[in-house]
């Protein structure tokens, strides 16, 4: 009676953990916006967004804002004893014991070569980057979690081909048993179906544990409860790809691709950093002004405890002599710079249009080679049938049954793998093309 309350007590217990694991209908729209909602990797690059957008408002704070500064002072001040030029002492000079200065400054900067004009622009271009990289991150996290979708994807439909199979393979054991009984076969095709039937469950029970191991890792990035049993979407298996001619993914990448319009944005900023470099040869014109008031009056013998209150107001002009033969290294650097810059834009172009027509060709192979996995599903599923008919009218051994079966496993197998490799390199060719945008529509 015990034993059976244990028993009772674990079915009761497995079965609550089943119904806590909660199983959802993913389909590829929701993967995307659960990635960019929930994933670590954008939620840094939106915080990197903020950090650039405050770097430029701190420029614009010290081209167009004015400098202020206030000082105020308040001590005590001994009596001034005089000596001569000989170090002899003379006397004592009674001098007010309360001191106070109080100052306030101000000033402009006018011009000063547009150095302040340009690094504005040169952090409004780097918070364009960050855009841009937030754009990438995107793309990028998308397409990862994408390829992990269709692997459980593939997974999935392997496992049921392997149920499939099992089921046949206990058939099989089945109506060998029953023709065993009528001496027709030996103990031995038995044993030979069985040791088949044992080694595809372990292959299915390996593959169920890669599905968890997907599974866990999409919950993880995509922010979903600890537990949620993913299904992937059936219909992204059948679903219809347009795919198009090459000139539809060639024309115009670089205004689409985020790492090409980021490389021609560090272009843009080598050039304003040419023109920093080059506004260190200007003078700086700025306005300026203050106000001071002090006690006591230090400039008269002896000192008087009164206060002194003077403004002052211009223009100074400041350059630097130095410039004249430091600057030019300066703007020779940057200039190199500028060059590097857009000598790596036109590579990445270059490298970017080859990719482009590898993943083109990549599909098309893709398709070819499920046409041809298709076809051999078809031969290996009517191999099957006529190898089955032969095995039980004693036609065919053993040996040839279980390779029919074998090799109807692996074309169906083969088959799911081939249509979602076509899917793969689909999505794969906009992403690089920078059509991602069809992607997620």
């Amino acid at each position: 009676m015990k034993n059976v309350i244990i028993t009772v007590l674990a079915i009761l217990g497995f079965a609550n953990i089943i119904s806590a694991q909660e199983r959802l209908l993913l389909k590829p729209d929701s993967l995307f916006s659960l990635a960019e909602k929930n994933s670590r990797l954008l939620d840094i690059s939106r915080y990197k967004i903020s950090m650039s957008s405050n770097v430029t408002t701190i420029e614009k704070q010290k081209a167009y804002l004015p400098e202020l500064g206030a000082s105020f002072t308040y001590g005590y001040l001994s009596n001034g004893h005089v000596w001569d030029n000989h170090f002899n002492y003379e006397n004592t000079v009674k001098v007010p014991h309360t001191s106070m200065d109080f100052s306030l400054e101000a000033g402009y900067t006018v011009f000063n070569g547009n150095a302040s004009k340009n690094r504005i622009a040169k952090a409004e271009l780097e918070e364009q980057i960050a855009q841009l990289n937030f754009q990438k991150d995107k793309e990028d996290i998308q397409f990862l979690l994408l390829a992990k979708y269709l692997d459980l994807s593939a997974l999935h439909n392997q496992e049921q081909v392997y149920q499939e199979n099992i089921t046949l393979a206990e058939k099989r054991i089945f109506n060998i048993g029953k023709l065993i009984e009528q001496g027709m076969l030996t103990h031995n095709d038995k044993v030979r179906s069985e040791l088949q039937l044992t080694e595809i469950k372990q292959k299915l029970d390996e593959l169920r544990n890669n599905i968890s191991i997907i599974n866990h890792d999409l919950n993880t990035v995509l922010g979903l409860p600890k537990g949620t049993i993913i299904e992937p979407d059936t219909l992204t298996y059948s679903k219809d790809l347009p795919l198009g001619g090459l000139d539809k993914y060639e024309e115009g990448f670089a205004e689409r691709i985020p790492e090409l319009k980021a490389a021609a944005v560090h272009s843009q900023i080598s050039e304003k950093q040419v023109n920093i470099a080059k506004s260190g040869r200007l003078p700086s014109l700025s306005l300026f002004a203050g106000d001071a008031i002090s006690r006591p009056f230090l400039n008269a013998m002896p000192p008087i405890d009164i206060y002194m209150h003077l403004f002052q107001a211009g223009i100074k002009v400041r350059y630097d002599i130095g410039s004249l033969y430091k600057s030019k290294n300066l703007i020779q650097q940057a200039k190199m710079e500028e060059t590097l810059s857009r000598k790596n834009e036109a590579l990445m172009a270059e490298k970017t249009e080859m990719d482009i027509h590898a993943a083109y060709i990549k599909l098309k192979d893709a398709e070819q080679k499920y046409i041809s996995q298709k076809e051999s599903y078809r031969l290996a599923k009517d191999n099957y049938r006529v190898v089955e008919q032969k095995y039980l009218n004693k036609f065919a051994v053993i040996t040839d049954m279980l390779d029919a079966s074998t090799s109807l496993l692996s074309a169906q197998i083969n088959m799911s793998n081939a249509r979602i490799g076509i899917i793969y390199q689909y999505y794969n060719l906009l992403k690089t093309s920078g059509l991602w945008k069809e992607a997620t529509n």
